[in-house]
């Protein structure tokens, strides 16, 4: 069994996991490593690692930023 470093959107994109995000309201999304990359690109931002991109993210129903994000 091996063992898989998931720090960056480019790690969670090379080995094909999808980004869990979930809110304290309680709202859960799943998103594409792919076209997160893509948007981020576009602002000059691709090797992101988690801990920043959760500062950058916020919940459009309660405002908060996110509680978890992972596999």
């Amino acid at each position: 069994m091996s063992s898989k470093r998931l720090e960056t959107l480019r790690d969670f994109a090379r080995h094909g996991y999808k980004i869990r995000i979930d809110c304290a309201c309680g709202r859960v999304v799943l998103v594409d490593p792919h076209q997160m990359l893509l948007t981020l690109q576009e602002k000059g931002e691709d090797r992101i690692s988690l801990e920043r991109l959760a500062t950058k993210l916020k919940c459009y129903r309660c405002g908060s930023r996110p509680r978890r994000i992972g596999p």
